[in-house]
């Protein structure tokens, strides 16, 4: 099923061991315009940071309660990228913690 984009801004991000933030943007390939990372806002959970998850970590999209469940943990998503670490060109290699 296709989401869109502006429509998923403000779900509830849902870790394997709890909710950690809400999707507050998305990084987009211009050239093949993929989605390839959610920037997630995680201020009410691990102080006032905006994290990177790779949208292959997306295990699945619940509409009508408003989240996306992902296959990482929050302790994961914690220790992940900050949106200003993001690849400039995203054929360049993403640390594998990107992509759990």
């Amino acid at each position: 099923m296709l989401h869109k984009t502006s429509e998923l801004r403000g779900y509830h991000i849902h870790a394997s061991d709890g909710e950690i933030g809400h999707v507050d943007d998305f990084l987009i390939d211009e050239v093949g315009r993929a989605v390839h990372y959610l920037v997630v806002d995680t201020s009410n959970w691990i102080g006032g940071r905006s994290v990177l998850i790779a949208a292959a970590a997306i295990a699945r999209i619940d509409s009508p309660a408003k989240k996306i469940h992902v296959t990482l943990t929050r302790g994961t998503i914690k220790a992940g990228p900050s949106v200003e670490e993001a690849p400039i060109d995203p054929a360049e290699t993403v640390p594998a913690l990107w992509i759990m």
